[in-house]
C-alpha cells in the first residue's frame, strides 16, 4: 500500500514518520512531567502557607526560632514584646 505512494524512498518515509512520533510522544511526556512538577509545587506552596495541624505549628514555631537567631537584638527585643502581647490577647 505505502510502497506504491512513496516508492523506493518508504523506508525512509517510514522512519521519518517513526521519529516525528517519538518526537511528539517524548515532547508531550515531557510537558507532562514539567506540568506535574510545577502543579505540585503550587500544591506544596499551598499547603506550608496554612497551618495544618500540629505539624503546622511546629514548621511556623521554628521558622520564628530561626527569625530570632538571625535578627537583631532590637528588633529581636520589639518582636517578643508584639508577641507577648499577642498571647496576651488570646489567653
Amino acid at each position: 500500500m505505502g510502497t506504491e505512494l512513496f516508492g523506493a524512498d518508504w523506508p525512509l518515509v517510514k522512519d521519518a514518520f517513526v521519529i516525528a512520533g517519538l518526537a511528539v510522544g517524548g515532547g508531550i511526556g515531557l510537558g507532562a512531567l514539567v506540568f506535574g512538577h510545577r502543579k505540585k509545587g503550587a500544591a506544596d506552596k499551598a499547603l506550608s502557607s496554612r497551618n495544618r495541624g500540629p505539624r503546622g505549628e511546629l514548621e511556623e514555631r521554628v521558622r520564628v526560632l530561626e527569625r530570632i537567631a538571625t535578627d537583631r537584638p532590637a528588633a529581636l527585643a520589639e518582636e517578643i514584646e508584639a508577641l507577648r502581647g499577642e498571647k496576651m490577647e488570646t489567653n
